[in-house]
């Protein structure tokens, strides 16, 4: 049984003596010296070439330690898996199992906690470890790297700036561009819509060109290209760093309809019977010792054999679109790479391929239709999931598998992102350079964070950066000409909501927190991780000393790295950091979008919106005011004459007015009021120069959290929301503004 914190008081005195002397030291290095956090001296053969290399990281998002094809999976990813035997894989890589975290260490070498992201923006608060953005005064690797004569390029996710410093007027400092970046075409957060993104291009909200068969990740590589394209021709002397965070495969699910289809059938045995040959797969590619335990499913996932036939077949199909999601955006990833072999850059390109985390967690025993309504609206039912079963993967859908997926998607570990055991922890990553000479189709098993890779590729680039304090990370580029070398790092701690994990030379003491009991209640677990590759093994009960050992240690290095103090309300934090509602709102034509989380909250305020049209007929059609997306949102538009108001609460579940007469040529006064009682429901009425033309009763209403897209005005660029019309439906009359007042 795990040893309870209770248990460890008595050995207090003990436990800090051991904490600063056995686990914590540095593990000597060959020859016998000490190899310190900031100390790039190794076995690394210095590459002697007539220019720096170039630096591409491909950032994916949520994507588990066996899903891709080199790592064992069954989805087919040629790309990646080419790059693994072009190069090296690292199969005991570690990152913080939350994606913005992981991406603050990624960009500055520290620990997440010590320069500001202990958790993500949207869990924010005024906290050293905790801000959700990057202290100002850490050099980040872009700024290292332009220093050093590099053209530096962000394309996709940021996730590194509060949510309220993501409307047109900033500020800025916290963007990409603030930051290091040349460029930045990409978005701010994580759940984006791969069909209807909403996107900026440095400083400004943009929305992308959008034909037929648009989606996210093609265009995110397009755009790539592009700016490539642009470095060849403007400075073929300079190298560039380019970071590439893609949105695949956080949820929702999206993919082409040749890729969802390409997937049907193929995941019907279920999540149970797919684990053991992955497993199998890993052992045969080397990616998983041939001692590594499969570590059980999880009490809390049914069995698949359990499951209803509708939950299975409902299950089935989320995971068909997460699969296909993947497989579209390797096929995309050999675009860019196709693009740099015919710029003859290719070949001088350190490329390293890597997940922000473990694979999701899932939801429910059959997944979701529309994850941001079970967040924050109301659960699906069985029968509204098997309505939309058609619907999964396309734009129709906010779709996320079951958690039995995600245990399939970390095989062989435990747990998901969000948790500090492996399967929340080990990513896959690769690493490819031709011209680096490196080992070829190498699996390399040295323990390493992503803190590390900063010094890693300053050390592979022959770069000494001046910086205003010691990296965290430990280069791991010695591994590269020896990858049978033992691992150089230390001690590596870490934290996400209330989950507590240590590792240190070997071994990992780690706890699963539940939110509102007390942290010192917390059981602990511990696994000798150098030879249980799985974490299978816990041996808290027959090594309660050095649980204590590291218990103690977590302690430490806790208060030196901002940790301190946790909190687990995770909705108490968001709801402190969403922006406060104000009183009174003005939209205009042709303005930029509006922020979804700073849109008017007429879920928990009585409002009234006004705007005066000048109308040039009875015909006239076209978008007033356009709030959110077609899983949760609210329209104002004409169309052939008539006034109609869209509110959508769930796919299923939409309130419609209309006028029943079309307005007249003229100036038209349009009024609704709404009277909402704040517990989820209101009624809406609607005048027309001063006279009463109907009401609406909307009997559940979304609170502004639920929203995924912004505010759009005389037009809709963004999201559809009723489907009421094609493409972005301009307002064909004029007016000046929409006014929306609350009452506060």
């Amino acid at each position: 049984m795990p040893l309870s914190r209770r248990d460890l008081i008595k050995v207090t005195a003990a436990s800090a003596l051991l904490a600063d002397g056995a686990i914590g030291e540095a593990a000597p290095a060959p020859g016998g010296r000490a190899i310190s956090s900031t100390d790039y001296a190794s076995s690394w053969r210095p590459r002697n070439l007539a220019k720096r290399p170039n630096i591409l990281m491909v950032v994916l998002d949520d994507v588990g330690f066996s899903d891709l094809g080199c790592f064992g999976s069954e989805i087919d990813t040629p790309c990646i898996d080419n790059l693994a035997r072009g190069g090296a894989r690292f199969n005991n890589f570690q990152v913080t199992a939350l994606c913005a975290p992981t991406r603050a260490c990624l960009m500055s070498g520290q620990n997440a906690h010590r320069v500001g992201v202990g958790n993500i923006a949207e869990w924010g608060r005024p906290l050293p470890g905790y801000r959700g953005y990057i202290r100002e005064d850490v050099k980040l690797l872009p700024q290292m790297l332009g220093e050093a004569g590099y053209n530096t390029i962000a394309v996709g996710k940021w996730h590194l700036s509060m949510v309220n410093d993501q409307d047109a007027m900033g500020p800025f400092d916290h963007w990409p561009t603030g930051r290091g970046f040349q460029h930045w075409y990409g978005f701010h957060g994580s759940a984006v819509d791969h069909f209807h993104p909403e996107l900026f291009r440095n400083h400004s909200q943009v929305y992308p060109t959008k034909g037929e068969n648009y989606h996210l990740t093609n265009d995110l590589v397009t755009q790539s290209i592009r700016y490539l394209q642009d470095h060849r021709v403007a400075t073929p002397e300079k190298p560039f760093f380019m970071y590439l965070g893609l949105g695949a495969c956080h949820f929702p699910f999206h993919a082409p309809d040749d890729k969802l289809s390409k997937y049907r059938g193929r995941y019907s045995q279920g999540y149970d019977s797919m684990r053991l040959p992955r497993f199998e797969r890993q052992k045969a590619l080397g990616v998983v010792p041939e001692n590594a335990l499969l570590t059980p499913r999880p009490d809390e996932v049914v069995g698949w054999d359990r499951l209803p036939n509708s939950e299975r077949v409902f299950s089935e199909r989320t995971m068909e679109a997460f699969a296909a999601m993947l497989d579209h955006a390797d096929s995309e990833i050999q675009r860019l790479v196709t693009a740099l072999q015919l710029m003859g850059e290719l070949d001088n390109t350190i490329l390293m391929v890597m997940s922000d985390n473990g694979a999701g967690g899932g939801y429910h025993r059959a997944g979701a239709l529309d994850v941001r309504r079970i967040a924050y609206i109301e659960p699906e039912t069985v029968a509204e999931k098997m309505r939309g079963l058609d619907l999964v993967g396309t734009e129709r859908s906010s779709p996320l598998y079951s958690t039995g997926w995600s245990h399939l998607g970390n095989t062989p570990l435990k747990r998901r992102k969000g948790d500090t055991y492996a399967g929340g922890t080990r990513s896959p990553l690769i690493l490819h350079w031709p011209a680096g000479e490196l080992q070829l189709n190498a699996v390399n098993s040295q323990y390493h964070h992503v803190t590390d890779v900063v010094p890693t590729l300053l050390e592979m680039a022959g770069i000494e950066a001046p910086l205003p304090e010691p990296l965290d990370g430990t280069s791991f580029a010695y591994t590269l000409d020896d990858p049978s070398q033992l691992t150089r790092k230390k001690t590596q701690h870490y934290e996400t909501a209330g989950d507590r994990a240590i590792w240190a030379k070997g071994w990992k003491a780690v706890t699963v927190h539940q939110s509102g009991d007390r942290f010192e209640d917390d059981d602990w677990a511990l696994y000798h991780a150098e030879q249980d590759f799985s974490e299978a093994v816990d041996l808290a009960e027959s090594e309660p000393e050095k649980l204590v050992e590291l218990i103690a240690l977590w302690d430490k290095e806790a208060a030196a790295n901002n940790v301190l103090p946790l909190d687990d309300d995770l909705d108490g934090l968001y709801a402190k950091v969403a922006p406060r509602a104000r009183a009174s709102y003005e939209f205009f034509p042709d303005q930029t979008r509006f922020n979804r989380l700073t849109a008017p909250d007429i879920f928990r305020h009585n409002f009234n919106m006004e705007v005066v049209l000048e109308l040039p007929d009875d015909q006239v059609s076209g978008v007033i005011l356009a709030s959110g997306d077609s899983a949760a949102g609210y329209e104002l538009f004409m169309q052939n004459g008539h006034l109609y108001f869209v509110y959508i609460y769930t796919r299923e579940a939409v309130q419609r007015f209309a006028t029943d007469d079309q307005l007249q040529a003229g100036t038209r006064k349009i009024v609704i009021n709404g009277q909402v009682d704040g517990r989820g429901s209101g009624r809406l009425s609607f005048t027309v120069d001063d006279r009463s033309v109907g009401s609406l009763v909307l009997p559940k209403m979304w609170r502004v959290e639920a929203l995924n897209a912004g505010i759009r005005c005389a037009e809709n660029c963004g999201a559809p929301i009723s489907f009421a019309y094609a493409g972005s439906s301009p307002f064909e009359g004029t007016f000046e503004r929409v006014l929306v007042n609350l009452s506060l």
